[in-house]
């Protein structure tokens, strides 16, 4: 088992939160899609499918569409996908070059630790006729504002 990437047990504890609060949740999902659609270049090339897929399940949670999953893994999923968004974590986003290095490493341990759960997402996926950007009822397109 890898080791735990530095202060993701901080935004474990965020993550908790933000799984009990529905329209936060969504609020952060938003937000990551659209920092992940402007990433650009090799930045986050290395973890986009997993993001993507990460975004797509949470979606699919919030929705009620898919509940497979242990608050335990929502809470670790959640967890990721707030590193990813939120700017000033152990390497900073803006810091021209190496800003998404931990959030790539974060993204890559997570996805490690989960990785028969996301097959079994991407099967749901499959035999349910939806590919990882598929827009879940759940979704709230005006959610900009960070609520963290």
């Amino acid at each position: 088992m890898a080791k735990q990437p530095p202060r993701f047990g901080e935004f474990k504890n965020r993550a908790q939160q933000l799984v009990q609060s529905p329209t936060r949740l969504q609020r952060v999902v938003s937000q990551a899609a659209k920092k992940l659609n402007s990433a650009s270049g090799d930045r986050v090339a290395q973890a986009k499918d997993q993001l993507v897929l990460f975004i797509a399940l949470l979606k699919a949670w919030l929705s009620g569409d898919y509940r497979e999953l242990s608050n335990k893994t929502i809470v670790i999923i959640v967890a990721a996908v707030l590193y990813f968004v939120v700017p000033l974590d152990v390497i900073p986003d803006f810091i021209f070059g190496l800003g998404f290095l931990d959030d790539v490493a974060v993204i890559g341990y997570v996805f490690g630790q989960l990785t028969e759960e996301m097959y079994a997402f991407e099967q749901w996926q499959l035999e349910n006729d939806r590919t990882p950007g598929e827009r879940t009822q759940g979704e709230d397109k005006s959610a900009d504002s960070t609520d963290l």
